[in-house]
């Protein structure tokens, strides 16, 4: 038979030693006690299951203004409650679950030491559980289950309840179906309360974990907010979304102030900090008339609904629910905490003079400023970026060594706030590793992957320091994009706001991670895409190569290097003096933010170390994994032993293999 129960872990004033009545008065509730012999009589009839004292059963549960006795457990299914919602008739348990036998509720119920806690955090809990055994199980197990019980004068009194309950998701169509709980507005269950005069039903999940009837809370309203269980087609106050749309969570209301929210915008905090805005942001329940898009969707931010906005007087809103974001807040609350003044950042490079520097990642040497004016064969590579520094560039060589940081690498700033994490960043030279002790050897470093465009990289990188954060880390070509970004792709602005869709640089859903979205055409562009640099050399043309997006008055191209048909949809390089046309991964390669002459080391193994190489030799070499001729621009080879690999994947596989 297919098992479909739950455990029920009833919630802490159910599993108390004095738990509530549920046949009283929720505005004033009766107290159960437990009687336990000799000091009191046996249990005569339980009230719920008809049935008598079981043998050897320690104690039961008898409320003395209702005159009451019931086992353990059945003073939590009743045949009839009183609730908070439905104050003007009492509500009948209903069974729709055919194999439902009340008479076994109390010989599947054990008392365990859980804590109030932790019985909250299983009352949801699914247990694999046979009807056709539950019954002779559960006698069995009634003498184990009994010595488990805590005495009366226990600290804590009482356990954890537990009782298998016959239940599925909810019943059939012909079970009633289309009713819904009046309280979280879900599909009825197979066992619920209801009311047939006025048509209420309550789910017994409901009945036996009910949220508050009323909430003061002062820092959000003056007034005491009322449960409100109709659902209307009305906005919340604060966060602007319909009422009924979230069926999860219920709606409070002040008739007073004609304040309608959602219950977890109650509880929103005052005061916050996002990446995305250097001030502070304070939630309020309306702003000066105006035009506001949000910091984050980009869509429009009703003035009369509840947002944050900034503490000092910028421009700036953001919706509730965007601000409070886990991929964008931090979860604290800011609310009177002082703020501190701003942290002081060390610069990336001290001046020496108006041509020299010395830089932080370099501080044993001084680095002088040059201007690239032709091409050579062995081009310099930035430590930075790892791209080749282009004719007319401006990048600063050491004056000792052949360490070079393009001018704009060198004033990347120490520490960042960046949209797509909610933690700032802190850039970092790639670590080095001495797996030599001999000082001819090269420097061994290791590669990492970025976050973002999801590319391997050698260069500096961005990686947060929080707790649980610590795999986040962005190349400085991800982390430099601006919010919003102008690209030559498309005529409007780029925004990221965690959405995704078809690139359209590369075609794909799976370019990146992170998208940049038009919010006017709805279009898209990947990190990856959009790190791609705008102009690249090729070895057999003077003339650098610029990147094309589009060509609509040709309908196909060739590509140079592989002399395969290059498809004018996607981006390619192109030579508009010598009219020659390359795929983006001819001309670049797989893994393009990986430069010559590195050495590293895998992760599974410091011993092996492998080197990056110019793959120009006169023939292609054979690649050790696929067995393919290497066509990318760069070859990898493991130090010592005659084994190459074409891209970075060739290698890691080979590791794994």
């Amino acid at each position: 038979m297919e098992p479909h129960p739950l455990y029920f872990v009833p919630p802490p004033y159910l599993t108390r030693t004095k738990p509530p009545c549920r046949l009283s008065d929720p505005a004033q509730p009766h107290k159960l006690c437990r009687r336990r012999q000799p000091t009191h009589p046996p249990l005569s009839i339980c009230f719920t299951c008809k049935g008598k004292h079981l043998k050897r059963s320690k104690y039961y549960y008898y409320c003395a203004t209702c005159n009451l006795e019931f086992h353990r457990g059945c003073h939590v299914f009743l045949p009839e409650i009183r609730s908070a919602f439905h104050p003007s008739h009492p509500l009948t348990f209903t069974a729709l679950d055919p194999e439902f036998n009340a008479s076994i509720i109390h010989q599947n119920w054990r008392d365990s030491s859980a804590s109030e806690e932790s019985s909250e955090e299983l009352i949801n809990e699914v247990v694999d559980y046979d009807h056709e055994d539950a019954g002779d199980d559960a006698v069995a197990n009634e003498d184990d289950d009994e010595d488990a019980v805590p005495n009366d004068d226990d600290n804590g009194g009482g356990g954890g309840d537990i009782y298998a309950v016959a239940y599925n998701d909810g019943a059939s169509l012909s079970y009633g179906n289309h009713l819904k709980c009046k309280c979280c507005a879900s599909p009825l269950e197979k066992l619920y309360y209801h009311c047939s005069t006025c048509k209420f039903n309550l789910n017994l999940t409901c009945s036996m974990r009910p949220p508050p009837t009323t909430i003061s809370h002062l820092k959000f309203h003056e007034h005491t907010l009322t449960l409100f269980l109709v659902r209307i087609t009305w906005p919340c106050d604060v966060c602007g979304f319909l009422l009924n749309k979230d069926t999860d969570d219920l709606v409070y209301a002040c008739l007073p102030c004609s304040l309608m929210v959602h219950r977890s915008c109650i509880y929103l905090p005052r005061v916050i900090k996002i990446t995305r805005h250097p001030h502070r942001l304070s939630l309020t329940s309306s702003l000066q008339p105006g035009d506001f898009s949000c910091g984050l969707c980009r869509h429009t931010v009703d003035v009369n609904c509840g947002q944050y906005s900034c503490d000092k007087g910028c421009q700036y809103a953001i919706h509730s629910k965007c601000a409070t974001w886990r991929d964008v807040w931090d979860g604290i609350d800011l609310d009177g905490v002082p703020e501190e003044p701003e942290e002081y950042i060390e610069p990336p490079f001290l001046k020496i003079d108006e041509d020299t520097i010395q830089h932080f990642s370099h501080h044993e040497h001084y680095m002088k400023l040059h201007v690239k004016k032709t091409i050579t064969e062995k081009d310099k590579f930035c430590e930075a970026c790892t791209l080749p520094v282009m004719i007319s560039q401006r990048f600063y060589g050491c004056m000792e060594c052949d360490f070079v940081l393009d001018e704009a690498c060198a004033s990347l700033p120490r520490k960042i706030y960046n949209p797509l994490h909610k933690h700032p960043l802190t850039l970092h030279v790639v670590p080095t590793i001495d797996t030599y002790t001999d000082p001819n050897m090269p420097i061994t470093k290791v590669i990492f992957n970025c976050i973002g465009c999801l590319r391997y990289g050698c260069g500096f990188h961005y990686r947060c320091h929080e707790k649980g954060c610590e795999e986040f880390l962005l190349d400085v070509r991800c982390a430099s994009l601006p919010d919003p970004l102008i690209h030559g792709c498309h005529a409007h602005d780029l925004f990221f706001n965690f959405t995704g869709g078809i690139c359209m640089g590369c075609g794909t859903s799976e370019c990146s991670s992170f998208f940049l979205e038009c919010i006017k055409c709805k279009s898209f562009l990947g990190i990856k895409c959009a790190t791609l640099p705008s102009e690249a050399h090729y070895r057999h043309d003077r003339h650098p190569l610029t990147l094309c997006y589009r060509d609509y008055m040709t309908s196909h191209h060739w590509c140079e290097i592989c002399e395969s048909k290059l498809s004018t949809y996607y981006w390619f390089y192109t030579c508009d003096s010598c009219k020659i046309t390359l795929h983006v991964t001819c001309l670049l390669g797989k893994d393009i933010y990986v430069k010559p002459h590195y050495t590293f080391v895998s992760d599974s193994s410091h011993d092996d170390q492998f080197e990056i190489a110019r793959n120009e030799g006169n023939s292609r070499q054979l690649c050790s994994n696929c067995n393919l001729r290497c066509a990318q621009t760069l070859v990898f080879k493991r130090r010592g032993e005659y084994e190459s690999f074409c891209t970075l994947t060739c290698l890691g596989d080979s590791l794994d293999s």
